[in-house]
C-alpha cells in the first residue's frame, strides 16, 4: 500500500497488515494538516483510493465550519501537544456525500521528536442519527439524560438536559452543580434517592422543583439507575430527568376543575334542596373542608342596606373569632376581601365572601382557607358559592314576596266576599219586599193600569235581581270557587226551563221563540244542568234583548261522542242587529258590551257573556259567535258531558205515538220544521202546512183519501186566516170534526177567551217544551202512560204550623202572604233569642222558616242551641232564609243545623218546595206537654162606644195590610185576629217575667209584643213595649209597674180599635 513508511522489514509489514484490519480508520497527520499515512478504512471512509491519501490535506475533506473549527484545533494541538477524543466531525467525500466520524488522537514521537497526530475514526453516520433521534425525541418529551462515570467523576449531560435546568451549552457539569440547582426545600429528597440507589441497586424515581437562574421554577421528575463492577463498587450511574412543568400545571387544573365542579354540584345540591340561605350556610358549611379544605367560620346575615347584623357561627374548633371589620369591607366594596386569621398559623388566611343579590350585599361568609393569599382557582371558588348562594336567597326572598303577596290577595278576597256578602244582604233585604211585595199585589184584585205599574214594578226588580246575580257568580267564578256538580240529569229539562224562562219576553216583543234538542241527543246525560242552562238562558236572554223583530231560535245537537262522553253543542241564533267584527273579538271580556247606542236602548252590565265564557270552560267546551250588522247572529258553545249509567236511563214512551198522523200548521218555518223533527223521532207521521189555507186543503184531501189526521198542531199567530180561525172552521166541518185540535199560543190564557164557544182540547204554550208536547200527545190519543210533569199536588203547607223567625216587618209580612197562601198557619218571631224561647219547650211546629242574620242573637247561634236541646226523636225541621249567596253560605247554613237553604227574595215555588219536602212525612210532635194560659175572650169584649183614640192604629200599615187579600180575607183581618187571641199572652208572659225579676225574659216578652205591634200597626203598643223591653236590657225592674198598667191600657185599646175595625170592614 502506498504510505510513506520507515523501512520495509518484516515487522513491520506485520504491524502494518494489523492496522489494516483495524474497523477504524487510522490517519496519520503532521503539524501542517497533511496526511501522512492512512490504512484502508481510512481511505474507505473518505471514498478515496488508498494510493490518494498521502499528502491529503485534511481541510480538503472538510466542510467550511469544518475547516474552521479544525484550524483551532490544530493550532491548539501545537500548541499543547495534547490529544483529544469523542470529537464529532463531519467529512466530505469527492462526490458530496458527508460522513460522520467519532474522532479521538494522540500525538505521534519518533526518536524524541513529535512526527504526527494519529487519528482513530470511527463510523459515526448511524449512531449520529440516532443520537439525533434520540435528542428529538428528549427534546419533545422534555426528557434529558445523563451519564456520571464515578471513577472518573466525569459527567455527561444531553442538550435537553441543560435546556431543562436552564444551564449553558457545554458547562462543567458535576453532582455538587446539579444539587444546586434543586430548590432547597427538595435536595434532601434528591440527595436520599441517590444515596438509595447506590446502596440497594434499586432503581428511583422522584419529582423535585428546580430553579433556573431567570428564578423561574421548574417541575422535574428525576429517574436513575446504578451500576456496579466485578468488586461490587458502584462504577457508574446513569438517568433522565424529565421537565414535568406543564404536566403538573395541567394536573392541578384538572383538580382545580374537578374540585370547581364537585363544590359547584354540591353547592347547587344545596341551593336546590335548602328553602332559605340559613340553610343553604349551614349545609354548605358542613361540606367545606371535605371538598376544599377550608372550614366555614361563621356568616353575617344583613337585614338591609342599614339594617341588623344576625352573625351565624359555624366553628368553634379552630378558635377563629369573627372578624367585623373585614366582614364590613367586603360589605362595603361588595368583593372578596383577605385578611389574617387570629390564629398562628401563618399559610392560613382568613377570607370575607360577599353574597349579593341584586346589588345589595346580604351576607359576607367568613372562610378560613389553606393558602395565603388564596389564589385565582380558589376565588373563583369563592364567586361560585356566593352566586348559589345568592340564588337560594332570591328564591327564599321571592318565596316571602309570593306568600305577602297571596296572604294580601287572600285578605282582599276575604273583605271583597265580606263585602259581596254584605252588600248582597243589604241589597237583597229590601228587594226580597220588592218583589215578594209585587207577587202578592198581582194576586189582588187589580185594574188594568195598576197591573200594568205593579208588572213594571216588579220586572225592574227581576232585572236588579240578574245583576247582583251576575256579579256574584262573577265573583265566584274569578275566585276559583265555582264547583260544577256532577248528577244525572234530563238535558230536554233544561232547554224546556229555559223556553219557560224567556218565553213571556219574547211573546211581549212578539218574536217567534223556538227551543228545540235534536232527537240524537240522549234523554239523560251526567254534568251540571244548573250551570248548563244557565249559558242557555244567558245566551237566550241576549238574544231576545237584541232582537227586534223576527226569531230567536236554540237548537241542541250532538258534536261528538264516545262511549263515555257526549259533547253537546247549542247554537242561539236571532235576526237582531248583529255585531261589528272587531266588537265580536272582546265581547266576551268582563264588562265589555257592544254598540253603544244598543246597550243604552236594552241595558245590561257587560258580565253574562264573560261568565258564560268561564262556565263553558268549566264545562270542558269552548263558546264562539258568527255574525253580520243587521242581519243577526249565532252565539254557540259546546259542553263535555258524560252519559247516564244505562241501567237509570229513562226512554220517553211512544207506543201510542208510533203511526198517528199529525199535521203541524205553523207560518214560521224553523219552528214548523223542528215540532216536525221531534214527532217524527217518536214515530209518529207528519205532514206540515204554512198557512190555515193550506192546512185546510191538506186535511180535506187526507179525509178523502181515507186517512185522516188524528191530530192537528195549529199555531195561533199567523197571518191572514189565524189559528183560531182555522179551529173553528174544522169544528164547522164535519169531515174534519174527528181530528183534535192542539192549539200552540205563547199565552194560551189569554187565547181561551177569544176562542168564544170554540173549546179546543188542549192548549199548549209557545215556545213548545218537549214535556208538555209529549204529556199532551198521550192526553188526546188517551195514553195509559204516566205523564212527564205530573200535575201540582194540594197546598203543601195545608194544616202544618210554621215559625217564622225573620226581623225585618215587611219581609215577615211577604213570608207571612207566602206561607198562608201554601196553608200554613204561621207564628212570628223576631230574632234568635225568641226563636229559641219557643222551640226549646213543648211545641207543634211543622218547620221553622229561619233568617240567618238578625240582631242580638242570629240564625246559626239559635239553630245550634235548638239542636242542643231538643227531644230525641222530635227534630223540627229549621228552613234557612238569607240574602247572601256567597260560596260557602249554604255550607254554614248546614253546619250550623238547619236542613234547607233558601235565598232571598225567597221564591214561592222554592218555599213550596222546601215546606212540602220537609213536612209531607214528618210525624206529628204532638202538642205542648202543659195547656196554655186562660185567655181573656178579648173578642167577647163588649165594643166601645166612642171612635179609637188617635195613634192607637197606624192607617197607612193599616191599609197596606187591607190590600193584601187571600181567598177573601185581607192581611189585617188575619193579623188582626191573630194578635187579639195572643195579646193576653203576651201579657202575661210580660207580668211573669217583672213578678220573677227576670231582666231576660222581660226583654224576650216585651220585644215580641212590640214585633207584632209594629207588624200590625199598632204604635202605642209598641211604643210601651219597647219601654219595658228598654228596663229589661238595662237589667233594671223598679218602676216597671206603672210602665205595664199602661200597657195593658194601651193593649186594650188596640184591641177594641182592632174589632171596631174588623167589624166595620165587613
Amino acid at each position: 500500500m502506498a504510505n510513506d513508511r520507515p523501512g520495509g522489514s518484516e515487522d513491520e509489514d506485520f504491524k502494518l497488515r494489523l492496522f489494516d484490519a483495524v474497523p477504524d480508520g487510522l490517519w496519520l497527520i503532521d503539524d501542517e494538516g497533511v496526511t501522512r499515512w492512512a490504512n484502508e478504512r481510512m481511505a474507505q471512509m473518505l471514498g478515496r483510493r488508498l494510493e490518494e491519501m498521502v499528502g491529503l490535506r485534511v481541510v480538503e475533506t472538510l466542510d467550511q465550519q469544518g475547516r474552521h473549527d479544525f484550524e483551532r484545533a490544530l493550532a491548539r494541538m501545537r500548541a499543547t501537544g495534547e490529544g483529544g477524543t469523542n470529537i464529532d466531525s463531519y467529512l466530505v467525500r469527492p462526490d458530496g456525500t458527508t460522513v460522520w466520524g467519532l474522532v479521538s488522537f494522540a500525538p505521534v514521537h519518533h526518536e524524541g521528536r513529535r512526527i504526527g497526530w494519529l487519528h482513530r475514526v470511527t463510523p459515526y453516520t448511524e449512531r449520529k442519527k440516532l443520537l439525533e433521534q434520540l435528542e428529538n425525541a428528549q427534546r419533545i418529551a422534555h426528557v434529558g439524560s445523563w451519564e456520571w462515570d464515578v471513577g472518573s467523576n466525569v459527567i455527561r449531560w444531553s442538550d435537553e438536559l441543560y435546556r431543562i435546568f436552564g444551564v449553558s451549552q457545554g458547562a462543567p457539569a458535576s453532582y455538587e452543580s446539579y444539587l444546586e440547582l434543586i430548590h432547597p426545600d427538595d435536595r434532601e429528597l434528591a440527595s436520599s434517592a441517590v444515596a438509595r440507589a447506590v446502596e440497594t441497586g434499586e432503581a428511583y424515581s422522584f419529582d423535585h422543583r428546580v430553579v433556573r437562574a431567570d428564578d423561574t421554577l421548574r417541575w422535574v421528575r428525576g429517574r436513575g439507575v446504578a451500576e456496579y463492577g466485578a468488586d461490587g463498587a458502584v462504577v457508574r450511574l446513569s438517568g433522565t430527568a424529565q421537565d414535568i412543568t406543564e404536566m403538573r400545571r395541567a394536573d392541578e387544573q384538572a383538580r382545580e376543575a374537578t374540585r370547581r365542579l364537585y363544590v359547584q354540584q354540591q353547592m347547587l345540591a344545596a341551593a336546590n334542596s335548602a328553602a332559605t340561605l340559613r340553610e343553604a350556610l349551614e349545609m354548605a358549611a358542613d361540606g367545606l373542608p371535605e371538598l376544599t379544605n377550608w372550614t366555614a367560620v361563621c356568616a353575617h346575615l344583613f337585614s338591609g342596606p342599614a339594617g341588623s347584623r344576625d352573625v351565624v357561627v359555624f366553628d368553634v374548633d379552630q378558635g377563629v373569632a369573627p372578624d367585623h371589620l373585614l366582614a364590613e369591607a367586603a360589605r362595603a366594596s361588595g368583593e372578596i376581601e383577605v385578611g389574617t386569621p387570629s390564629t398562628i398559623d401563618e399559610a392560613q388566611s382568613l377570607v370575607a365572601m360577599p353574597v349579593v343579590l341584586d346589588g345589595e350585599v346580604i351576607c359576607v361568609v367568613e372562610l378560613l382557607t389553606d393558602k395565603q393569599p388564596p389564589d385565582e382557582n380558589s376565588q373563583q371558588i369563592m364567586e361560585q358559592m356566593a352566586a348559589h348562594l345568592a340564588l337560594v336567597a332570591g328564591r327564599e326572598r321571592s318565596a316571602i314576596e309570593l306568600r305577602e303577596a297571596r296572604d294580601a290577595a287572600l285578605e282582599a278576597s276575604r273583605l271583597k266576599s265580606e263585602f259581596l256578602a254584605t252588600m248582597s244582604h243589604e241589597i237583597r233585604t229590601p228587594l226580597n219586599g220588592v218583589i215578594g211585595l209585587t207577587e202578592l199585589l198581582l194576586s189582588t184584585g187589580l185594574d188594568e193600569q195598576q197591573r200594568r205599574l205593579v208588572e213594571n214594578l216588579q220586572g225592574a226588580g227581576l232585572t236588579l235581581l240578574d245583576l247582583i246575580n251576575d256579579i256574584l257568580d262573577l265573583s265566584k267564578i274569578e275566585s276559583g270557587k265555582l264547583e260544577l256538580e256532577t248528577a244525572e240529569f234530563d238535558v230536554r229539562a233544561v232547554f224546556d226551563r229555559a223556553a219557560s224562562v224567556l218565553s213571556r219576553h219574547a211573546h211581549e216583543k212578539g218574536l217567534e221563540l223556538v227551543v228545540a234538542c235534536d232527537p240524537d241527543v240522549p234523554l239523560r246525560l251526567r254534568g251540571d244542568p244548573v250551570r248548563l242552562g244557565q249559558v242557555v238562558i244567558n245566551l237566550g236572554s241576549n238574544a231576545v234583548k237584541f232582537t227586534d223583530k223576527g226569531e230567536v231560535v236554540i237548537d241542541a245537537r250532538i258534536e261528538r261522542e264516545t262511549p263515555t262522553d257526549v259533547a253537546l253543542r247549542v247554537d242561539v241564533i236571532d235576526t237582531g242587529v248583529g255585531i261589528e267584527p272587531d266588537e265580536s273579538e272582546r265581547l266576551f271580556d268582563a264588562f265589555i258590551q257592544g254598540d253603544a247606542s244598543t246597550t243604552r236602548r236594552h241595558g245590561g252590565t257587560g258580565l253574562g257573556l264573560a261568565i258564560c265564557k268561564r262556565l263553558v270552560a268549566a264545562l270542558g267546551g269552548e263558546i264562539w259567535v258568527t255574525s253580520e250588522p243587521g242581519a243577526g247572529s249565532t252565539f254557540s258553545f259546546t259542553a263535555t258531558l258524560e252519559r247516564a249509567d244505562p241501567a237509570t236511563a229513562r226512554t220517553s214512551p211512544v207506543p201510542k205515538l208510533r203511526g198517528r198522523r199529525v199535521l203541524v200548521i205553523d207560518d214560521n218555518d224553523t219552528s214548523r220544521l223542528r215540532l216536525e223533527r221531534q214527532l217524527s223521532a217518536w214515530h209518529m207521521t207528519t205532514m206540515s202546512a204554512g198557512s190555515a189555507d193550506a192546512a185546510i186543503k191538506i186535511l180535506a184531501d187526507a179525509v178523502g183519501s181515507g186517512e185522516p189526521f188524528d191530530i192537528a198542531l195549529v199555531d195561533h199567530q199567523m197571518p191572514g186566516r189565524d189559528g183560531l180561525a182555522l179551529a173553528r172552521h174544522m169544528r164547522d166541518d164535519p169531515a174534519l170534526r174527528e181530528t183534535s185540535i192542539l192549539l200552540l199560543s205563547p199565552d194560551p190564557a189569554l187565547a181561551l177567551p177569544e176562542a168564544g164557544d170554540l173549546r179546543p182540547e188542549h192548549t199548549l204554550a209557545k215556545p213548545v217544551r218537549h214535556a208538555d208536547l209529549h204529556n199532551r200527545l198521550h192526553a188526546l190519543l188517551g195514553s195509559p202512560f204516566d205523564l212527564v210533569e205530573p200535575g201540582r199536588d194540594e197546598a203543601p203547607g195545608l194544616g202544618v204550623r210554621v215559625l217564622l223567625v225573620e226581623d225585618i216587618p215587611v219581609n215577615q209580612l211577604v213570608a207571612i202572604g207566602l206561607l198562608e197562601q201554601m196553608g200554613c198557619a204561621v207564628d212570628v218571631v223576631g230574632d234568635g233569642i225568641e226563636a229559641v224561647e219557643r222551640l226549646t219547650r213543648p211545641h207543634d211546629y211543622g218547620a221553622v222558616l229561619m233568617d240567618c242574620r238578625m240582631p242580638r242573637m242570629d240564625g246559626f247561634d239559635a239553630t245550634r242551641i235548638v239542636r242542643q236541646h231538643e227531644p230525641a226523636g222530635q227534630r223540627v225541621p229549621i228552613i234557612a232564609m238569607t240574602a247572601s249567596a256567597l260560596e260557602g253560605e249554604r255550607e254554614r247554613c248546614l253546619a250550623a243545623g238547619m236542613d234547607d237553604f233558601l235565598t232571598k227574595p225567597v221564591n214561592a215555588d222554592e218555599l213550596a218546595r222546601a215546606i212540602g219536602e220537609w213536612t209531607r212525612t214528618r210525624p206529628s210532635t204532638g202538642q205542648a206537654a202543659t195547656d196554655p194560659p186562660a185567655q181573656p175572650d178579648w173578642s167577647a169584649a163588649p165594643a166601645r162606644a166612642d171612635a179609637p183614640d188617635p195613634g192607637v192604629l197606624d192607617p197607612d200599615r193599616i191599609e197596606m195590610l187591607d190590600e193584601l187579600v187571600k181567598d177573601g180575607i185581607s192581611f189585617f183581618e188575619r193579623t188582626a185576629a191573630s194578635f187579639m187571641a195572643n195579646a193576653a199572652d203576651h201579657l202575661a208572659a210580660i207580668r211573669a217575667a217583672l213578678d220573677q225579676g227576670d231582666a231576660t225574659s222581660l226583654v224576650a216578652s216585651a220585644h215580641r209584643l212590640k214585633g207584632s205591634a209594629l207588624n200590625l200597626g199598632l204604635p202605642r203598643v209598641a211604643d210601651s213595649a219597647a219601654e219595658l223591653e228598654a228596663l229589661g236590657d238595662a237589667g233594671q225592674i223598679q218602676g216597671s209597674g206603672q210602665i205595664l198598667a199602661r200597657l195593658t191600657h194601651e193593649v186594650e185599646a188596640a184591641v177594641a180599635a182592632l174589632r171596631d175595625r174588623t167589624n166595620g170592614s165587613r
